[in-house]
Order: C-alpha cells, then sequence, then structure tokens
C-alpha cells in the first residue's frame, strides 16, 4: 500500500467517527414522547357556539282520509225515474241546491221532482244515471260530506296513544307528494277488543280535489321543547358518557352532556353547556383534553 492510500483512509475513518459523535449528541439531547407526552401540536378545527332551537319529538301513523259527517240523499216518493243530473263527484254544493230533476214513471200521475242537497258541503258520491228509476229503499241517489270536513283516520296502540294529546300539530302526507295541515281533533277513550288499538281522528285542511278512503300516513307533533342546540355531528359516545368537544381559548375542554330531542341535524342539549361555549363541529373523537387547536368559526 502506498502512502497516499495510507493518508485517503485515515481521513475516511475521521469522518466516520464524527458522524457517529453527532448522531450520539443528538440521541441524547432529543427528549422523548414518553418523556414529553402528547405532542403540543396546533391544528385547525370548525367551531359554532351552541345556539337556541326548537325540537320536536314525532310519531308517524298510517291511516285513510275519512268525511267527518255523511248525508244520504233520497227520493221521499217512490214512482220516479231521472231525467236530468245536474252535479258531479267532487262538486261543491250548497244547501238547497239542486241535484237532479226526476219525472214520474209512465203510468203515474205525479207532478215532476226536484233532488236537492239538504246541507252544504261536497258532494262525495253519486249513485245515479239518466232515466234510472229511483226509490226511497234503494241506494242512496247522492252522499255528501257535510260542510266539507274531511278526518284523517287512524289506529293507534296504547304505547303511541299515551303521548298523543288533543290539538298536537299534524302534517298528512298523501300518496301523490302532497302533504295537508292538521290537529288531533279526537282520541277514543276505548279500545278495540280484537287489537287493543285505539282510534285517532286528526282535522284535516282539505282541498277539494281529495277522495274520501284515501290513504295516507300522519306525522304528529307530540312534544316541542325550545332550548340549546348543537349539530349532531359534534355529539360523541365514550365509555364515560356522552360528550362533546369545546375550545376554550386555544386548547380543548370535554364536557359531559344531556341529549334530548333532534330536529334534522341538530340535537337538542339540555345540560353541559352555554350559549358562550364554542362547540367542534367535527372529528370530535381525533382531540383530546388540554389539546391545542386554532379555532375557525363557522357562521
Amino acid at each position: 500500500m502506498s502512502a497516499a492510500q495510507r493518508r485517503q483512509i485515515a481521513r475516511g475513518s475521521r469522518t466516520t467517527r464524527f458522524a457517529i459523535c453527532c448522531a450520539l449528541v443528538t440521541i441524547v439531547a432529543a427528549p422523548t414522547v414518553a418523556q414529553t407526552g402528547r405532542p403540543d401540536v396546533t391544528s385547525s378545527v370548525s367551531v359554532r357556539s351552541a345556539q337556541k332551537n326548537c325540537f320536536n319529538d314525532k310519531i308517524e301513523l298510517p291511516g285513510h282520509l275519512m268525511p267527518r259527517k255523511t248525508i244520504d240523499v233520497v227520493p221521499d216518493r217512490e214512482g220516479f225515474k231521472v231525467a236530468q243530473i245536474m252535479v258531479e263527484p267532487l262538486d261543491s254544493v250548497l244547501s238547497g241546491q239542486a241535484l237532479a230533476q226526476l219525472v214520474p214513471l209512465s203510468g203515474a200521475n205525479l207532478p215532476a221532482m226536484t233532488i236537492s242537497a239538504p246541507v252544504s258541503g261536497i258532494l262525495l258520491r253519486s249513485n245515479v244515471s239518466i232515466g234510472q228509476p229511483v226509490s226511497p229503499k234503494q241506494s242512496p241517489m247522492f252522499q255528501i260530506s257535510a260542510r266539507g270536513e274531511i278526518d284523517f283516520v287512524a289506529q293507534a296502540p296504547l304505547a303511541i296513544i299515551n303521548f298523543v294529546k288533543i290539538d298536537n300539530s299534524t302534517i298528512i302526507r298523501l300518496l301523490d307528494g302532497r302533504s295537508l295541515n292538521g290537529r288531533v281533533r279526537q282520541i277514543e277513550p276505548g279500545a278495540d277488543p280484537a287489537n287493543q288499538d285505539n282510534q285517532i281522528k286528526v282535522t284535516v285542511e282539505t282541498p277539494r280535489d281529495i277522495r274520501v278512503g284515501t290513504f295516507a300516513r300522519a306525522v304528529v307533533t307530540v312534544e316541542q321543547r325550545c332550548g340549546l342546540g348543537v349539530p349532531f355531528s359534534a355529539i360523541q359516545y365514550e365509555a364515560d358518557g356522552t360528550v362533546v368537544r369545546v375550545v376554550n381559548g386555544d386548547r380543548v375542554e370535554t364536557r359531559q352532556v344531556t341529549v334530548g330531542l333532534l330536529n334534522g341535524a341538530e340535537a337538542e342539549i339540555r345540560s353541559g353547556l352555554s350559549e358562550t361555549d364554542l362547540v367542534v363541529v367535527r372529528a370530535g373523537s381525533f382531540l383530546r383534553e388540554g389539546d391545542r387547536v386554532e379555532p375557525v368559526l363557522l357562521r
């Protein structure tokens, strides 16, 4: 080996020894995660104040739209047939309005007769045709929903009936997608012996093109409370109970809360928060007590 080669090897050994020494110094000087605990890292989180809102507790019931009171229209004498029909089903009629003209059957010595509406309302059914003989003993010529009043009628088990009260606000949803407003009018006191269901009747604001017997569903608001609400996404369920994360200054705090009713994406908070608290809207499960964060206020 030449003298030049020996000098090159010596220089490489000194460089290696220097790198090892620097690494040792770094290892000794740097504290471990175990020594410091959770790293104090700042991250941005979306926050929103707890806001006042109203929350509804609702139940849903299937049922049908039925006339509250029906009036059957029949002739008061025998010996007539229909000469003219002046109304059609779903027509609005007034008390005393002519519905049909009758003429005597062949051989009957009787004057012509006008069949009139005994009450105002909506004509539900017409069961006659021109030339048809009519009689008080036959099916009614016409059927009228008195005053046009329609009820939504449903059967409900006792477990649900206990929550429903007279005048509860109700939305009636029809199969065609329309919704009608209503209120609970009557709750039958006795249960059906066969199935132990009770009947509920809801007064409905009814358009005149609604046919009786139509299937529908009622959404009954059985309770309403107003108070503080937070996004449902802010609520975390942990071993110690239900919590939300709030930001106080730039630090995360954990609050035990009592959750009440829901209203869409909002949840009622019965206890544990105030209006001044800034609640972490999302990702609360990734945060811990004392974490340092940068709050971004959502409007």
